[in-house]
């Protein structure tokens, strides 16, 4: 036993000893390393300037395009799934498990329940699978395009579909959360809840209120802004080679070409690290995004010697004219310190720096540009008559622009002629903005926020002799617009602010007159040209009906009528129609020769909108936590049935694009052109 310890001693001595041995020499070998490398040079830090990529065009480099990627430019694709109301027993059909318990679970967290006691609430002591069962109820499908850099309070427009009813006429949309991507209901991956909907649906105004056999669909409609944005949204710029310097001088550019106005909070730009920039669309920009986003990719980096960029980019529109539209931009972005170069070329030969020169131009408020821009928007072949009319109308406080946006208020080309009337009444509302501005900073120095302004200004505009056009508000259901100008001609929007719009001056009620609408519910009648025009309505959802034996014969005066909803306080006689209903009466009116005026519509964007964000079938849902593992959920394509829905209720999927109809019997809907014609004059 002795002897065995006295062996294992030996042993861990000898370890011991050769471990000491081999430290011993791996220090010295290092101390001999590090003599040797005494004389060599300590390394210094080195800035590398950023690498440009070949691929850019020579006139393009220096600028942020070509040293960075701009995202977030992209309209997000927001859905949830919502809770309708105030139908008319047209609801309650089956609905889907997984909706029905996702619906179940967002009503009780809302305290909606048996044991909710709320006396006269439609809601109390139900359960919310009674409330899903009720006829006049449904669960729908709520889809929207925010757009890109929307701050939060922004509003936009949402499309909604029914999963569980054949008609949504007089529905109310509760509260609903609505998250990026696809609709996903309780227990699917959740994606960031970016924005609320609520609000009244509108239907196709073309659709009989309570029919059921007209061939629209009503399944579907939208809720003109109804949505607002919860969660803001960033443009971002990530640098292509990180630099701290290279990204102080790009957020530097970008605030002196956009610089902080009055009111706002955060500058344009704002640096994160060495390769993020976060982005701010200016107030300014919000109605016109797409352009922002084009010229901050074509804003110079070196903003030291402005001239000297100038001058090439006006040199690149000769030398290079493929290259004129990113030099217009450059041009832009530069500021009016570039105007001396390109003002010689607002009467070049060529067409392409010719047009290049006149769009920075107009953007930088050059007056130059009215007289080039003014032959355009009268050249009656001219292809480019719009895009002329826009830029011009840019040229503030110009008397000849507003005379000239009249003169083409009589246009034969529709679409000339709603292009002039849209930025007439662009004008005449900066107009009035600014006399509200100076009368309130006159009275008392009142401060009203931008916001407040704008609102102010948009309900009313008196017809003026410089503009001609007017607007009022009825009854704070739509707008009524009043361009006295061409043949008569109604146009109706279906987007954002819902607006009514009256050209020309002959807009009285033919006579003899008899127009009819849905299903003989309501008429209009004057048997000869003597006679009053009388008005009989029948109301079967509400079993009343309602005579008048004179109404107004002039629209501008009988479509106030319509919308009026009588009350103690203003009793004057009235039948309460909606904006849908008002625009359904005129259309039918006008199809029936009651009116010698054309009828049309706007373009469906929300829809094309909704499509556009469909950048592919499927999108990346993040987990919630970090070991979860990232999930590929196929994009809802607005057209698409929706799953699980009762197929009592499938039925084609149709904008709400309206074609025009002519009163003089030439066109037939087969051949009756569409309001977003292009002009291949």
């Amino acid at each position: 036993m002795t002897h065995r310890i006295a062996d294992r001693s030996r042993r861990h001595a000898t370890r011991a000893l050769l471990l000491s041995t081999l430290i011993i020499s791996g220090l010295g070998l290092n101390g001999c390393q590090r003599w040797r490398d005494r004389n060599k040079p300590i390394p210094k830090p080195t800035i590398s300037a950023p690498q440009i990529n070949n691929d850019i065009p020579t006139p393009l480099r220096g600028t942020i395009g070509a040293e960075a990627r701009i995202t977030g430019t992209e309209a997000a694709l927001v859905s949830g799934i919502g809770f309708v109301v105030g139908l008319n027993g047209t609801g309650g059909l089956t609905i889907p498990e997984q909706y029905a318990a996702h619906l179940e679970r967002e009503m009780g967290l809302n305290g909606i329940g048996i044991g909710n006691d709320q006396g006269n609430n439609a809601t109390s002591g139900r359960t919310p699978g009674e409330l899903l069962r009720d006829p006049n109820t449904a669960a729908v499908i709520v889809q929207a395009a925010i757009p890109p850099g929307a701050r939060e309070g922004e509003s936009f427009d949402l499309y909604v579909r029914a999963i569980n009813a054949t008609s949504l006429e007089g529905g109310r949309l509760w509260s609903t959360d609505l998250r990026i991507g696809p609709p996903s209901a309780f227990g699917d991956p959740q994606a960031r809840i970016i924005g609320k909907a609520k609000g009244p649906i509108f239907l196709n105004p073309f659709a009989e209120p309570g029919g059921q056999y007209d061939a629209v669909t009503r399944d579907v409609g939208r809720i003109l802004d109804g949505g607002s944005v919860t969660f803001p949204t960033k443009v971002e710029i990530i640098l292509n080679n990180p630099s701290h310097q290279r990204a102080r001088q790009i957020v530097s550019a970008i605030n002196a070409v956009f610089p902080l106005p009055p009111g706002e909070r955060e500058p344009t730009a704002r640096g994160k690290d060495e390769s993020l920039i976060l982005v701010q669309i200016p107030s300014e920009y919000i109605g016109n995004r797409q352009h922002f986003l084009d010229l901050l990719g074509h804003i110079t980096i070196d903003q030291a010697y402005p001239e000297i960029y100038a001058r090439r980019y006006a040199q690149t529109l000769i030398n290079q004219p493929y290259l004129a539209g990113d030099m217009s931009l450059c041009l832009e972005a530069l500021g009016e310190r570039a105007l001396p170069f390109i003002n010689d070329l607002y009467n070049h030969p060529e067409a392409g720096p010719r047009l290049a020169a006149l769009r920075a131009g107009a953007e930088l408020g050059d007056p130059r540009v009215v007289q080039p821009l003014r032959a355009i928007a009268l050249d009656e072949n001219s292809r480019f008559r719009t895009d002329a009319i826009a830029l011009m109308s840019k040229i503030k406080e110009s008397i000849l622009v507003d005379t000239t946006l009249k003169e083409l208020l009589s246009s034969t080309t529709l679409t000339v002629r709603v292009e002039a009337y849209e930025r007439l009444m662009e004008r005449a509302l900066r107009a009035r903005r600014d006399r509200l501005a100076r009368m309130m900073s006159r009275n008392g120095g009142l401060e009203t926020s931008r916001t407040q302004l704008e609102a102010l200004s948009r309900i009313y505009v008196p017809t003026d002799p410089v503009r001609g056009v007017g607007r009022m508000l009825v009854e704070g259901k739509f707008f009524l617009d009043i361009v006295p100008f061409g043949d008569p001609l109604i146009y109706v929007t279906q987007q954002k602010e819902p607006r009514i719009v009256l050209f020309g001056r002959d807009l009285d009620l033919t006579k003899p007159l008899l127009a009819t609408a849905w299903s003989d519910r309501f008429m209009l009648t004057a048997e000869t040209s003597d006679t009053p025009v009388r008005l009989y309505y029948r109301d079967d959802q509400n079993r009343v009906t309602s005579t008048m034996e004179q109404v107004p014969e002039t629209l501008p005066a009988l479509i106030p009528m319509l919308a009026h909803e009588p009350t103690p306080e203003d009793p004057r006689p009235g039948l309460g129609f909606s904006y849908a209903q008002v625009v359904g009466v005129l259309y039918q009116i006008s199809k029936d020769e009651g009116i010698a005026a054309a009828f049309t519509t706007e373009q469906d964007r929300l829809l094309a909108n909704l499509l556009g964000a469909l950048q592919s079938d499927e999108v990346t849902m993040r987990p919630e936590t970090a070991g979860g593992d990232q999930v590929l959920v196929p994009i809802d394509d607005p057209n698409a049935p929706v799953v699980g829905e009762n197929q009592a209720v499938v039925s084609e999927r149709r904008t709400l694009l309206v074609p025009i109809y002519r009163t003089d019997g030439t066109d037939t809907p087969g051949n009756a052109p569409a309001a977003n014609n292009t002009d291949e004059d």
